[in-house]
C-alpha cells in the first residue's frame, strides 16, 4: 500500500525530454526541440557540467512557447509560502522539501487527496504567490509511489541531499516536518 510519495515538479522549459542530465521521455514530440538532440532516456551518468547544460538551455530558449522559469534566490521563500499554504489547507505532512532552481522535490504522506490534486494545487499557490499570470511549471509532475519507511527515509535523505550537492545550503521550510529517528 503506497504510504508516501516523492513529488518532483520542473519549471517550464528547465528539462526537456533531451536534456543532458536525461528524462524519462520517450520521445521528442515538437521538430524545432528535437534539432538540439535525442531524447538521452534515464539519470545521465556522468552528470553533465554547469556549462554543458547552460548551453542546452540557451539553444533551447527560442524553440519554447513561453520563457524558461528558474526559481532563484529572492523567488525560493515565495514558492515556499504558496507551498504552506497548501500543507496548511490540505493539512498535508510534507517530511521533505527541495526548491532547487529548475525543479522542486517534494515528500509527501498519503493523505486523503490524490497525488494529482497535490501537485496541482503546490503548482497553483505557488503560482498565485509569484504574482504571475501564466504557471512557471512544466506540465504534470514526476511521482513515485513510496511503499514503506526505509524508503521514506531513503527519498528524505535524498531530497535533503538536493541543495548540498548543488553547492547550495540545506534548506528548512516551516511547512516540512522531518522525519524523527523513530521514522525512519
Amino acid at each position: 500500500m503506497v504510504i508516501a510519495y516523492h513529488i518532483i515538479l520542473t519549471t517550464y522549459g528547465t528539462w526537456l525530454p533531451n536534456d543532458p542530465r536525461g528524462s524519462y521521455s520517450k520521445a521528442v514530440y515538437d521538430a524545432e526541440l528535437r534539432a538540439l538532440g535525442d531524447v538521452r532516456y534515464g539519470r545521465q551518468d556522468p552528470q553533465p557540467d554547469g556549462n554543458t547544460l547552460r548551453r542546452f538551455w540557451t539553444a533551447s530558449r527560442d524553440k519554447l512557447s513561453r520563457p524558461q522559469f528558474f526559481i532563484n534566490d529572492s523567488t525560493r521563500p515565495i514558492v515556499a509560502r504558496g507551498f504552506a499554504r497548501v500543507v496548511q489547507s490540505l493539512g498535508l505532512t510534507i517530511r521533505a522539501c527541495a526548491i532547487m532552481n529548475d525543479h522542486v522535490h517534494l515528500l509527501s504522506l498519503r493523505s486523503k487527496h490524490r497525488v494529482e490534486y497535490v501537485f496541482g494545487q503546490f503548482k497553483s499557490q505557488a503560482t498565485h504567490a509569484l504574482g504571475l499570470a501564466q504557471t512557471p511549471w512544466a506540465k504534470g509532475a514526476w511521482k513515485v509511489f513510496i511503499e514503506d519507511k526505509e524508503t521514506i527515509a531513503s527519498a528524505a535523505r535524498y531530497i535533503e541531499m538536493n541543495p548540498i550537492k548543488a553547492g547550495r545550503e540545506p534548506q528548512h521550510w516551516d511547512f516540512v516536518t522531518p522525519l524523527s529517528p523513530a521514522d525512519a
